[in-house]
């Protein structure tokens, strides 16, 4: 201790010590480069549409992707019997009822009962307009909660130019809607803990991702969003019990512990070595490099509980919110062993909340650098296509795990550079 009282630091004094603003992040250019990408994004699913290698086939038939799944199992809970999908033999016979017989890459169904209540209403659509309306719809929640996290136009051209966002909406997965989920429990945390709450029972949907939300909402003592999410669960379990019946509950475990030897034993199939980078995670990153079970078990454990101990000293600390947020956002993504390339479209989050800091308190040297590096590296990898137009380098390869580690590394430089210290310093992305 010095014994000198520092003054708190004004607008003014931040704005002076703040490293010069590249002409990249003008917010013109943000918006043009950031819209420029995503359209480039948009003819290139347009020609594979076209082409009949996207959404539906050149005789109206869909493709089987992602979303495929999800429209089968709500059409499968508008018929009964949707315990039925627990079954991988039974999920292989209604798929193959519905689509005809063809390579069904996901043998199981893995998702509780509630997610039911969010598939359904798509499955009384054709599959075209399902699948359309449930990445737009999806889509525009996560552009909506970015938006208000950052409260500046360019954010939104930026998230459409990531190329998870791409990743997520060729696939028709169900990132954009953990982003969204994710994002507004924790925009609306600070004032509106009992609606945060809300949104954070809805995330169980996937479970993984909500495992260090918890241990935040016990460090800053919130026990109003902690019961709020308690109680939205219930409502979700009770609902879907009483649209779908107990018998999914009493088969979900069993569908559990199925994908958890397809994809956490045998990386998609018996003989599945380029398999294993699918996994987004420290876990897949390991088994990828050839590492074995053990090994990636441990990595992945000293991840977790990593993460998990950053977040409570962070949560229980007087740290700016913005820069908490951005930490718990980009941990959970790291915390579970399971994940896909389409789930790091929730890295949209991480990096609202990082932006919002970066706006409020201003840059730190060599922050600009590292954001573009970052961002370049996802771009390139995308451009390097596998062995179909829907397998690209991050459908083989766990750079996303990469890419994640690295951001959470900035945002906790943050941490330590007088992130205490409240202050509005006007800057980029304006």
């Amino acid at each position: 201790m010095s014994g000198v009282m520092e003054l708190p630091r004004t607008r003014a004094d931040s704005s002076r010590d703040a490293p010069r603003l590249l002409g990249i992040f003008a917010a013109w250019r943000l918006r043009a480069y950031g819209s420029g990408i995503a359209i480039v994004y948009a003819v290139v699913m347009v020609h594979f549409y076209r082409g009949g290698g996207w959404i539906i086939d050149g005789a109206g038939a869909p493709i089987y992707s992602d979303f495929t799944t999800c429209w089968v199992a709500g059409i499968q809970a508008l018929h009964g019997n949707t315990a039925a999908l627990y079954d991988s033999a039974e999920f292989l016979k209604i798929q193959t009822a519905l689509l005809g017989a063809r390579d069904f890459f996901y043998p199981n169904w893995p998702y509780p009962p509630t997610f039911f209540l969010f598939v359904t209403p798509f499955a009384m659509l054709p599959y075209f307009w399902a699948f359309v309306i449930w990445n737009f719809v999806t889509l525009l929640g996560c552009i909506i909660v970015v938006y208000l996290i950052v409260r500046r136009t360019p954010a939104i051209a930026l998230m459409l130019a990531s190329p998870f966002t791409a990743w997520n909406f060729l696939a028709g997965q169900n990132g954009f809607l953990t982003a969204s989920l994710l994002g507004a429990s924790l925009l609306l945390l600070e004032r509106q803990p009992i609606l945060a709450g809300v949104f954070m029972g809805c995330l169980t949907y996937k479970p993984q991702f909500g495992v260090l939300l918890p241990v935040a909402l016990a460090a800053a003592k919130q026990w109003r969003a902690f019961a709020s999410a308690l109680a939205a669960v219930a409502l979700l379990v009770g609902a879907s019990i009483a649209a779908f019946g107990v018998s999914p509950w009493e088969a979900f475990p069993r569908g559990l512990l199925q994908q958890y030897g397809v994809v956490l034993l045998a990386g998609g199939q018996a003989d599945a070595a380029a398999d294993w980078g699918r996994l987004q995670t420290v876990y897949g990153l390991i088994r990828y490099l050839h590492g074995g079970g053990a090994l990636a078990w441990a990595g992945q454990g000293v991840m977790a509980s990593g993460a998990a101990i950053m977040v409570w000293l962070v949560w229980r600390s007087p740290m700016r919110y913005a820069l908490k947020a951005a930490i718990l956002s980009a941990a959970v993504l790291l915390a579970t062993p399971y994940a896909f390339t389409y789930d790091l479209a929730a890295i949209a989050i991480p990096v609202a909340f990082l932006a919002k800091d970066q706006l409020d308190w201003g840059l730190l040297k060599g922050e600009q650098t590292l954001m573009l590096a970052l961002f370049g590296m996802t771009l390139f990898a995308l451009a390097l296509f596998g062995d179909s137009p829907h397998r690209t380098t991050f459908g083989s390869v766990p750079l996303g795990t990469v890419v994640v580690i690295a951001l959470l590394g900035i945002i906790s430089r943050r941490s330590f550079v007088n992130a205490w210290q409240p202050t509005t310093v006007a800057f980029a992305y304006e």
